[in-house]
Order: structure tokens, then C-alpha cells, then sequence
């Protein structure tokens, strides 16, 4: 079933509340909720975002007592496309898509003419190609919610904690919390995001029915029980969701000789949400073939109409949009995928428009 983001009530709307919270400027929508619950001045704030814990996936392996089930406020929706290069920088800016530039896991830069991996910062095609400047801060860079929070709110310490990936992040969920306790055990305001790669990670490899998955996500239920039991009674916790995963089949895209004759470049952003540039004269005879081959399941809006949806959010347009947008973008409207390369072997993605990549939770807690 198809599902579309909710710019009022989404996790873009999250960070919204929280800025306006902290009396730094935003023109997007708070969530009601998680408004009157910031009212009762909390000292510590901490929001914790684990990657691809969708709706489906909460409600088929945790029991109805569980942390993630009990204290779940309500169901809200990624962005668009809900992936985690869009949907992270989404939470972390403050900005949907279409204002921070974040589309998706291959963009393409035009200065260097190359489809991009941006958060590996090299060519996706032909890895061996890397940048000596982080492209991302060349082209993408924004401040922070914490920065703005810190900006509007200098009596507020703010705190990132992220994987081992990130100099000084965490080798665990558990060190992570163990780290949120640290904070929390002092009489100053504070403002922590924590993020971590489960469940998405298992969820790519084993499926979002696997008893890999389960455990996965039962771990980090364990984990944030364990939190609730031991946070003080000035700290509110929120917990959301990048994004959910739904389980796949693969076309490989790149096996299309006819599709491919006509591209100017190689597909780019997502493999349930790609990105196409087209030859000149070549655009009905490309949207004929791909909607003959592929229209089932797959929706293919031009860049005009994809704009006009404001799919991508409304706001102020980044200067780049045009340039990382191509003539087409093909969008999943159910189980399937494109295969973008020989070392795609996904048992299940996001980035499409299904009901199980879009919702995730809202999670309220404190003592």
C-alpha cells in the first residue's frame, strides 16, 4: 500500500518541535504531543534514532509490553525518499530534502562529474575514485540542530553520540546509553542525539522477518529498558526512526542494454527511488520502455511533476536540486528494487513509497 510522507507529522517534525523548544527559528510544524510533553522543562533531552526500526517490524517481534510498544506515542512518517542519507540529515538539520540537498545514498556532483557514495565520498561506480575534500561539506553543510539549540539556548550542553564510524563514536548501543547516563548525572541543561545502525543493518543482510531481525530489535528494546530504569526524573527521552525496510526482489537494472542506451549517465540516489538523465531526444522513448518494463511496480515521475509533489518537502530549494536531480525518478510501490551494482545482494531496502518504509514511532518516556 502506497503511503506518502506527512510534512506535519513526520520526523521532520520532530526536530521542528524541538527547535522551537529551544527558541531557535523553524517554519515547519511541531507535533502536538511531543510540544506539551518539552513543557514541563526537562533539564536533559535526549533523542535516540535507530536506523530502519520501522512500524512493521516493532509490532511483528516485540510483545505488547515492550518499551518500543508501551511508550510509543504515535506512528509518524519518515521524508522522502525514507533512506538514511535523506532521512538522518532530515532530523539533523532541521530541513527536508529539498532544502538541505540530501537525496539519497549516490548523488550526482556535477563539478566533478561523478555519482557520488556521499557518506563514503568516493565514486560509486569506480570506488577507486575518491575526493580529497568531503564533498558533503563542500556542497551539503548546514548547522546542526544542536548547533542552532546551542545558538538560541547558550544554557544548553549539547552532545552527538554515533557509531565507531565517527571519530570517538561507540562501539556498542550499550556503551552509547552508558554515555546518555554519564551526561545525565549533572545539574546543567543538556541536549543529546544519539544515533545507531540496528536494526537497518541486520534488516539489509537477513530480512525484516529473520530471527536475526528479532533479536536485533529485542536487544535494543533490552537496552532502552535498561535506560528507563536507570535515567532521573529530569531527563525525557524520545526515540524515532530514519526510516523502515520491507523485504525485496532485485531487477538488475544494469543488465537493461535498451534502458541504459538511453541514459546520459548512470542511474544515481536509491535503489527503490533512482534518479535518471536522459539523452536528449530520447525522453518518451526512455519513459515509454521503463513504464513497459518496469510501471508495475514502480512509479516514474518527471523532475517537474516529482517537484510539484512536494514529495521532497516544501521550503527554500538548495542550489543543487537541479543538479542532483535528473530528467526521471522511478519510485517502488512495492516489493521491488534496482539493482545498481554486483555487490547489491539486499534481502530487504527503503527508499520507496510502502506503508513499511514510511511509518516508525514516536516514543515519549520519562519517570
Amino acid at each position: 500500500m502506497i503511503q506518502y510522507p506527512d510534512y506535519k507529522n513526520s520526523i521532520l517534525n520532530v526536530s521542528a518541535t524541538l527547535l522551537k523548544h529551544y527558541h531557535a527559528p523553524t517554519i515547519y510544524d511541531a507535533i502536538p504531543e511531543l510540544e506539551e510533553e518539552l513543557k514541563n522543562n526537562y533539564n536533559h533531552v535526549v533523542l535516540v534514532l535507530l536506523d530502519g526500526m520501522g512500524k512493521n517490524i516493532i509490532e511483528e517481534h516485540l510483545k505488547p509490553d515492550a518499551f518500543l510498544l508501551k511508550y510509543n506515542k504515535k506512528w509518524i512518517t519518515s521524508i522522502f525518499p525514507p533512506t538514511t542519507v535523506a532521512a538522518t540529515n532530515a532530523v539533523l538539520s532541521g530541513l527536508p530534502p529539498i532544502s538541505s540537498g540530501y537525496l539519497g545514498w549516490i548523488q550526482y556532483f556535477k563539478k566533478e562529474n561523478s555519482n557520488v557514495a556521499v557518506f563514503l565520498n568516493h565514486d560509486y561506480y569506480h570506488p577507486e575514485v575518491k575526493f580529497k575534500e568531503l564533498l558533503r561539506d563542500k556542497y551539503l553543510k548546514y548547522p546542526t540542530i544542536y548547533e542552532q539549540i546551542q545558538k538560541a539556548s547558550p544554557d544548553v550542553n549539547t552532545y552527538e553520540l554515533f557509531p565507531s564510524f565517527r571519530e570517538n563514536g561507540f562501539r556498542s548501543f550499550h556503551e552509547q546509553g552508558n554515555r546518555v547516563l554519564e551526561i545525565h548525572r549533572n545539574d546543567l541543561k543538556t541536549f543529546t542525539y544519539v544515533y545507531w545502525t540496528e536494526p537497518d543493518m541486520t534488516e539489509h543482510d537477513y530480512g525484516i522477518h529473520s530471527k536475526e531481525t528479532n533479536k536485533a530489535l529485542n536487544d535494543l528494546n533490552t537496552e532502552l529498558d535498561r535506560l528507563k530504569d536507570e535515567l532521573a526524573e529530569d531527563v525525557l527521552m524520545i526515540v524515532i526512526a530514519d526510516h523502515g525496510l520491507i523485504d525485496v526482489n532485485a531487477y538488475d537494472l544494469l543488465a537493461d542494454k535498451k534502458l541504459l542506451s538511453m541514459l546520459l549517465r548512470m542511474p544515481s540516489m536509491e535503489p527503490r527511488a533512482t534518479n535518471f538523465f536522459i539523452k536528449p531526444f530520447f525522453k518518451k522513448a526512455f519513459k515509454r520502455h521503463f513504464n513497459r518494463m518496469y510501471g508495475k511496480h514502480f512509479m516514474l515521475l518527471s523532475k517537474k511533476e516529482l517537484l510539484n509533489s512536494k514529495l521532497l518537502g516544501t521550503g527554500f530549494t538548495h542550489p543543487l536540486i537541479h543538479d542532483f536531480l535528473g530528467d526521471f525518478i522511478g519510485i517502488a510501490i512495492d516489493s521491488y528494487m534496482f539493482k545498481l551494482g554486483s555487490h547489491n545482494k539486499f534481502l530487504a531496502h527503503h527508499a520507496g513509497l510502502t506503508k513499511g518504509e514510511m511509518e516508525v514511532p514516536l516514543v515519549i518516556y520519562h519517570k
